[in-house]
């Protein structure tokens, strides 16, 4: 677990948001078997970052659901970074590493609806 990030490696601006994300181990067939539970903080087309209560291993493959609007977001991402925060939680830098281009295409729309309601 590192203490901060050294610099801002991303290749997209991410946009605030708190939707519900739930992981689950990558082989995992039951649907109903979740691992965890979070809430983002912040998204775009590459990954995530999520907040919870509990730390995910750095490295570490899972598969990912997040319900974003009307849409449920499903991809498999890599745990890049863990930071703890301040309140006791841990901030968890998620990278897609497989994810259908449907869902791309709605976190872009996502991310451009939300920038143009809020004057970006």
């Amino acid at each position: 677990m590192k203490d901060k990030i050294p610099d801002d490696r991303r290749v997209a601006e991410r946009l605030d948001s708190g939707h519900l994300v739930i992981h689950t181990d990558v082989g995992e067939t039951d649907l109903n078997r979740t691992l965890g539970l979070g809430v983002t903080l912040d998204i775009n087309e590459f990954g995530i970052k999520v907040q919870a209560t509990s730390p995910m291993p750095l490295g570490e493959r899972f598969r990912f659901s997040l319900a974003l609007d009307e849409s449920i977001i499903e991809a498999t991402g890599k745990v890049v970074h863990v930071d703890r925060a301040l309140n006791g939680t841990f901030e968890i830098g998620i990278e897609f590493i497989e994810i259908f281009g449907r869902y791309i295409e709605a976190i872009r729309k996502f991310v451009a609806r939300r920038k143009s309601e809020r004057g970006y």
